[in-house]
């Protein structure tokens, strides 16, 4: 008896230490950092690219999770494996994004043909913390080729050739090399959009067409090349404007008439031929403009008249639905005053209107009302 009072005494005593274990705090688990990629790397530095997978994985026991990421980012140095403990750390963030999710920082001030380690690293609300994969490069004494743009030459209205020099190779192979362009970063980067010249690269003058611009509008461009320590640019930027083209016809204001059909390429009233680009409010219907034959709108708003460019017309949402200018319905009027639309004609050309004044609502049995004066200038046909 009293060694069976002795055995479930040492039972009870056991299943209460794991009771007691079983909900003890648990161990947090680490975040799953991912791969890190080495970018581009020179003399004294280097860009890396991580990534994390994973910033929320449920513990094994008891499914208790360990929390929100509080911080990830990179840690590197000149050993195997660095740690938050023994290596540098670049902080990325703290806001916990939806996973998974990639980052991108520059590591500066290193020594010339040294051997460097990274990787990417996260902890979380739990304490756990969770290292990528070790990425490994080695800076080298890099000398690097000197680019420059020269001459661009417009070669139509939708291209130019633009010469890129260069002045020097330096020692870092170059596999590829051209321009890249923006109309709105100044300081464009091989992200945006580039052109690769087909040729060696050697001490010379190269020209890049580039092709599928807008008339009117300011482009930044820069020179490129990619070697074997990373992607350089030529130091200064240069901005062009390709030139609209002529004019075919001339800023002119005339009236269009209640239920009447207009030809936006001459701006004149036309006979019922198939030539018109759209009738002002026809019979019977509501107060608008309709565009007819394939010609195509687009409301641009109460904007400065003469500063709306070619570009801006050709960018424009154009389409060939209905543009409501009733007064007697406020809130769907599209055609107060001042309002500026831009148009391509049946013919295919771009041009641009100004409301001058917009005639009341026609009353039905009536002779009055319904005109309306505008402004107009249509450009020619690419």
């Amino acid at each position: 008896m009293r060694k069976f009072i002795s055995s479930l005494f040492i039972t009870a005593i056991a299943f209460l230490l794991y009771a007691c274990d079983m909900f003890a705090p648990v161990d947090p688990l680490a975040p799953a950092a991912s791969e890190t990629t080495v970018v581009q790397v020179w003399t004294s530095g280097a860009v890396v690219r991580g990534k994390v997978d994973n910033l929320d994985p449920k513990n094994d026991r008891q499914e208790k999770k360990s929390g929100k990421i509080l911080e990830y980012g990179f840690v590197w140095g000149t050993q195997n494996q660095p740690t938050l403990e023994a290596g540098t750390v670049i902080k990325v963030g703290e806001d916990n994004p939806p996973a998974p999710f990639e980052f991108e920082r520059e590591i500066s001030r290193l020594a010339v043909l040294t051997t460097y380690y990274v990787r990417t690293y996260a902890k979380n609300e739990g304490g756990g913390v969770g290292y990528g994969p070790v990425a490994t490069f080695k800076t080298d004494d890099y000398v690097f080729a000197e680019l420059a743009i020269g001459k661009v030459t417009t070669t139509s209205k939708a291209s130019a050739d633009i010469v890129v020099n260069i002045l020097s190779l330096g020692n870092a192979e170059i596999s590829s090399f051209g321009v890249c362009y923006s109309p709105t970063n100044n300081e464009p980067t091989t992200k945006d959009t580039r052109v690769t010249i087909n040729a060696k690269a050697a001490r010379a003058s190269f020209t890049a067409n580039v092709g599928g611009l807008s008339p009117g509008t300011t482009y930044y461009i820069r020179a490129f090349a990619i070697t074997l320590g990373g992607i350089i640019y030529s130091d200064a930027t240069t901005s062009f404007t390709l030139g609209e083209p002529s004019v075919f016809t001339p800023k002119k204001s005339f009236t269009m008439s209640y239920s009447n059909p207009y030809d936006l390429d001459l701006g004149q009233l036309v006979s019922q031929n198939g030539s018109d680009d759209c009738w002002w409010y026809p019979y019977n219907e509501r107060p608008g403009i309709y565009p007819k034959n394939g010609a195509k709108f687009a409301v641009l708003g109460k904007v400065n008249f003469d500063q709306v460019k070619y570009g801006d017309l050709a960018r424009a949402n154009l389409s060939a639905d209905f543009i409501n200018g009733s007064y007697t319905d406020a809130k769907a009027n599209q055609l107060e005053n001042e309002t500026v639309i831009a148009f391509v004609t049946n013919q295919g050309r771009y041009g641009k209107m100004r409301i001058d004044a917009h005639g009341e609502d026609r009353t039905p049995g009536t002779a009055y009302g319904g005109d309306m004066e505008v402004t107009i200038l249509t450009y020619d046909k690419e």
